[in-house]
């Protein structure tokens, strides 16, 4: 089958690393999988192998119709859908996805929002550094924010560029989450995006600037709660701990708007 790029593909060759993927990955009969990318179905056929049932979701025709054609595991529904779209409600046990880089944040951001027990996720190595950034460091961004308040985040594995084709640029990992607090709601993570707008401003900029602009008063604003540091030098707990406080003492919704 001629190789295709057009959603980012890049097919895992190396049978060695995939051996180590399973492996790491820890899955057993009683866990339903969710995954994403069903690609060539290399990995999809391990899956099926080792779990109770694997949902998996391709949106590349070729790819779905070579793997419709091929795979015939008894517990395997095959999607030619859009595995993160909104409307799906297919409860699982077990993330797993080989994710291109324009798709990780996105993912991440899906994710945090499900209920489910792991994620086993192959992400390249630059996204994995700004999902484990620390605060005040360069790649400290909203997504560090929520994947690290949501989730605890362990590295599994590196893996070469040179174990898939078309060779990428960039190396992978492949990571590990378990979910350490309940589903994020959309709004929890409009308002972390909204005040990451402020990153380079101090917890008391961003008070001054909603009592200014809100009319709201807030003299009784507790700066030893928080620090008079700036946002980026703020934990991911303090960062939510702080979108509660200013969400509660607004009682509206401002801060997504």
């Amino acid at each position: 089958m001629k190789k295709s790029t057009k959603l980012g593909q890049n097919f895992l060759i190396d049978h060695t690393i995939t051996r180590k993927i399973i492996q790491e990955s820890r899955i057993n009969i009683d866990d339903v999988i969710y995954e994403v990318g069903t690609g060539k179905g290399i990995l999809t056929t391990e899956l099926c192998k080792i779990s109770k049932f694997v949902h998996s979701f391709e949106l590349d025709s070729a790819l779905y119709s070579h793997c419709k054609k091929n795979l015939k595991h008894a517990n395997l529904a095959l999607n030619h859908l859009d595995g993160f779209n909104e409307n799906l409600t297919i409860p699982f046990d077990i993330f797993f996805s080989s994710l291109p880089y324009y798709e990780s944040r996105n993912a991440v951001t899906w994710l945090c929002q499900k209920n489910f027990k792991r994620g086993i996720i192959l992400l390249q190595r630059e996204f994995v550094k700004k999902l484990l950034s620390k605060p005040g460091e360069k790649n400290y961004r909203a997504i560090s924010i929520l994947s690290q308040y949501r989730f605890s985040i362990n590295k599994l594995l590196d893996v070469p560029r040179t174990s898939f084709s078309p060779m990428p640029k960039v190396d992978s990992v492949l990571i590990e989450i378990s979910p350490k607090t309940l589903p994020l709601t959309n709004k929890v993570i409009k308002d972390i995006h909204f005040l990451l707008s402020f990153r380079k401003k101090t917890t008391s900029f961003i008070v001054n600037y909603f009592r200014k602009n809100y009319a709201q008063d807030l003299n009784s604003f507790d700066h030893n709660g928080f620090g008079k540091n700036k946002l980026i030098k703020l934990s991911p707990e303090e960062i939510v701990r702080f979108s509660s406080y200013l969400n509660n003492t607004f009682n509206k919704q401002i801060m997504a708007n």
